[in-house]
């Protein structure tokens, strides 16, 4: 689930990214960590803020331009998890839906 200063791996630090999940090798799988990061910064591309006649707007339209590499990078981190699941943990896609909906 995406929101401002955090990617889709939860827990991360705000604004860092730094992993937090409690599962140690996903906490520190540098790759995990930059896609989570590119991920986080992706999305906050969207957020403008005192635009539109708004203190905080979110632009639909960046979003629809990010899309195709935040699919792109949800896969990756997807088949990471992937790999390094010895059934220890569950992976829950609350994205890639919602992305797939985005025109």
């Amino acid at each position: 689930m995406f929101e401002f200063g955090h990617g889709p791996i939860w827990d991360s630090e705000p604004f860092t990214g730094k992993l937090m999940s409690g599962i140690e090798v996903v906490d520190i799988d540098p790759d995990l960590e930059l896609w989570n990061r590119q991920c986080m910064d992706l999305y906050d591309e969207c957020y403008e803020f005192d635009s539109h006649g708004k203190g905080c707007y979110f632009n639909e339209e960046t979003l629809a331009k990010n899309k195709k590499k935040l699919l792109c990078i949800l896969e990756q981190i997807k088949s990471r998890l992937e790999e390094l699941n010895n059934n220890n943990f569950i992976i829950e896609d609350q994205e890639t839906d919602e992305l797939n909906k985005v025109d």
